[in-house]
């Protein structure tokens, strides 16, 4: 696998030097910026000086007034060379670099090929800021479906493929909707319904689920909104947590516009964190200065406009004006704000104005407070149809996979179906800002239910809908998936807390199951009888407040079954591991020293410190929990007054332990898999695989005591063998193994169900792209 792995990456190598060498000239990544930045004022966007337009291919072959300015395949003797390379053209402003002239002369000689026919179209629309009033066509079924029936004729697009089976929906429903895998009762529970609008009624149900839907969409406005759970990138100092607002927001399913307006103009501290902390990289420039990256951030976010070009100078990729970004960032500054022209001062001041300003006056010199809010009113209106469009069109993306406008935060590009935009948009806000409205209109239509399709490279006549493109698994719902089907799952951000001296029961665990007393040396034996618990936690105090010298040692550690079978702790991946200093250490005391109790060294155990917790998932059938604890006998060498060690095992509710990914800090899996620091804005994640991602998920640490934890936990149910591969199956890919897939199991494993067979084989099958794509 490894020389495998090794060889894919140098073929890879090979065919980026392969690319370079050929040295192939894209329209859209190398002619069309040197066409905006130098031409497009006079040739493009509908102005056409000297009857000359750069808008289409078309257009550019017409020529102008006097003759053709471009002869494919021959850019020596073509006019537009001519021109630019003697500098007549531009008649203003620096002419075009010599590196210039040779990409245009080259584009020319290769026959003007047109890969931007997309951005062509783009250059001539001019997208309506008030909603389109649309006319639904006549019929039965779900509007959207009627919306694109004359969308497909016009394609040629023949849907003969039926929907996609009962046993594909529910998986692409339960991951799109609540982020987790449906289990097997579950899935057999819809695929027996009988109903004809069982689809709906699951669509419904899985709104409905209050906590998964917003643990599961608390991802994407954490993104959005660059809330996280630890304070770094917290530039100005501003920045806080809005995680508990947010929460409730998602949880009572709060109205977008009112959600959005108690963003910018907040009406408590819950939720000012974010436009108090909107500050994201720093002063480095004068496009970057504060009110000009709340310009950017608002922008982007709430209308999908990207004013970043805007900040420094007139837009060469749009039509936004320098004086329209300091205008919306004129309504953030504290003094006033004057234009900076790539970062030149210009001596003119700025005006606070919104983008569209028919939609709401903005008073300048009114209180900060005062401009938010009247900023918020004016986003917010239902006259602005921007702001119903931009929101529609993530919704559709999420669930589609692509957007009916790419990427999202470009709204000046052209819709593929703008009437179905508009209409989205308009039963959203006819349906008042619901957005599980607007997600039950897309999951029960049928263009939803169609296969998913790869996203090949588009042609020149740019993107036609065919159905749902394929979606990779987030990180976090990769972390979801692999939770649920090796049982371990990761702790909340809220968790045990302890108080200093004493063992308290936390609010939402049982009861205490032992309890040391203070131990200043020696050591005490553990033995907890199991009944029923599923969690325990594995708490040590400090006693006096003085925890410098307080090692704690838990050594031999085990769950004990009735069979006499052992499962020691440092086998299993723990819940959750906290310390009061240094990090918890596996047959080493907490400062990296052999295990010590009294006189007698161990080892085999875990070494951690004061004010620690350690959380594991009790196996099941385990009967009892063993151990030895006390103060490491190296800390009582050092200072024998000072330790003061105590303790505790309590029962932990499973509700605690049971993680969602969305609600935990990055680790380095999350990280590797695409999970943003959230220093930054990101409304669409990559999703191309990495390098980093295949030597995560190959060698990764973190996932290979998942796996174990995983084998452990599906033999603890007492299944074995075969009755293991089904349940794996079913529940990662939501069907059973093909009579194929089990004779190769059995030949790979040889018929051996060891532990390290079925590591192997959970591992396998969560690196399929059956389960990692949908």
């Amino acid at each position: 696998m490894i020389r495998r792995f090794v060889g894919v990456l140098a073929l890879g190598g090979l065919s980026v030097m392969a690319l370079a060498a050929q040295k192939t000239v894209s329209y859209q990544r190398d002619v069309l910026p040197i066409l905006k930045k130098n031409c497009s004022s006079c040739h493009s966007n509908g102005a056409k000086q000297g009857d000359f337009s750069l808008d289409s291919r078309e257009a550019i072959l017409t020529g102008g007034k006097t003759h053709p300015v471009a002869r494919p395949g021959k850019g020596a003797q073509s006019y537009l060379i001519e021109l630019v390379s003697k500098g007549v053209m531009p008649p203003q402003g620096a002419h075009l670099k010599a590196s210039e002239v040779e990409t245009l002369r080259r584009w020319i000689d290769s026959g003007l090929p047109f890969d931007g026919a997309a951005e062509s179209e783009n250059a001539a629309w001019t997208p309506p800021l008030a909603l389109v009033d649309v006319a639904v066509p006549e019929g039965t079924g779900n509007a959207v479906d009627r919306l694109l029936a004359p969308y497909f004729v016009e394609k040629k697009v023949a849907l003969s493929t039926p929907v996609v089976s009962d046993r594909v929906f529910v998986r692409r429903a339960y991951l799109d909707l609540i982020g987790l895998l449906p289990s097997p009762a579950q899935l057999n529970a819809f695929v027996w319904d009988t109903r004809t609008d069982k689809r709906e009624r699951l669509v419904t149900s899985l709104l409905a689920d209050t906590k998964n839907y917003t643990e599961h969409w608390l991802t994407f406005w954490n993104d959005a909104l660059r809330n996280d759970y630890v304070g770094t990138g917290y530039i100005d100092g501003g920045r806080s947590q809005i995680t508990n607002w947010l929460y409730a927001a998602l949880e009572s399913n709060k109205p977008y516009d009112q959600f959005v307006r108690e963003l910018i103009a907040p009406p408590s501290a819950e939720s000012e964190g974010f436009i108090k902390g909107i500050v994201w990289r720093g002063v480095v420039n004068a496009s970057q200065r504060p009110p000009l990256q709340a310009a950017q951030n608002i922008g982007q976010v709430f209308l999908g406009v990207n004013l970043k070009c805007a900040s420094c100078h007139d837009s060469f990729t749009s039509n936004w004006k320098l004086r329209d970004a300091y205008g919306l960032a004129a309504i953030f500054a504290d003094t006033p704000l004057e234009l900076v022209r790539c970062d030149k001062p210009t001596g003119t001041m700025a005006s606070a104005k919104f983008l569209w300003p028919e939609l709401g006056v903005i008073e300048g010199t009114a209180p900060l407070a005062t401009r938010r809010t009247q900023l918020a009113a004016a986003l917010t209106s239902p006259a602005n149809g921007r702001f119903a469009r931009a929101i529609v069109n993530r919704l559709w993306t999420k669930l589609m996979g692509r957007g009916l406008i790419e990427p999202n935060d470009e709204l000046d590009n052209k819709p593929w179906n703008p009437a179905l935009l508009d209409w989205l948009a308009s039963d959203f806000v006819a349906h008042g800002y619901d957005l599980k409205h607007t997600l039950a209109q897309i999951a029960t239509s049928r263009a939803y239910q169609l296969p998913s399709q790869g996203l090949a490279k588009e042609k020149p006549t740019g993107y036609v809908f065919t159905g749902p493109a394929v979606k990779r698994l987030s990180a976090e719902q990769l972390t979801d998936a692999i939770s649920t089907l090796t049982e371990s799952w990761p702790t909340p951000v809220e968790t045990l807390r302890i108080n200093k001296g004493a063992v308290s029961v936390p609010k939402r665990t049982g009861k205490l199951l032992f309890d040391s007393g203070l131990m200043r040396k020696g050591d005490k034996p553990v033995d907890i009888a199991l009944r029923g618990e599923e969690v325990l936690a594995l708490v040590a105090t400090d006693g006096n407040g003085t925890s410098n010298h307080d090692w704690a040692n838990w050594i031999e550690p085990r769950f004990v079954f009735e069979s006499g079978r052992e499962i020691s702790l440092r086998e299993l991946i723990p819940l959750s591991t906290t310390t009061g200093f240094g990090t918890v250490q596996t047959d080493k005391s907490v400062v990296g020293k052999p295990l010590r109790l009294g006189e007698k060294t161990y080892t085999r155990g875990i070494g951690t410190h004061a004010n620690s917790v350690l959380l594991y998932a009790i196996p099941r059938g385990a009967t009892h929990f063993r151990a030895l604890v006390g103060p490491d006998q190296g800390a009582v060498d050092e200072a024998p007054t000072e330790v003061s060690v105590r303790f505790a095992i309590v029962e932990a509710s499973r509700a605690l332990t049971q993680g969602r990914a969305a609600l935990t800090t990055a680790d380095a899996f999350n990280r590797a898999l695409g999970r943003p620091n959230r220093e930054q804005t990101v409304t669409q994640r990559q999703t191309v695989a990495t390098t980093l991602q295949a030597l995560e998920l190959t060698n990764g640490p973190l996932l290979a005591a998942r796996l174990k934890h995983g084998v452990l936990a599906w033999q603890a149910h007492g299944a074995h063998g075969e009755d293991i591969l089904t349940g794996l199956y079913q529940t990662a890919l939501s069907r059973p193994p093909t009579r194929t897939e089990r004779d190769a199991v059995r030949q790979t494993l040889g018929g051996k169900w060891t532990p390290e067979n079925l590591e192997d084989l959970l591992w396998a099958l969560l690196m399929s792209p059956e389960f990692q794509l949908y």
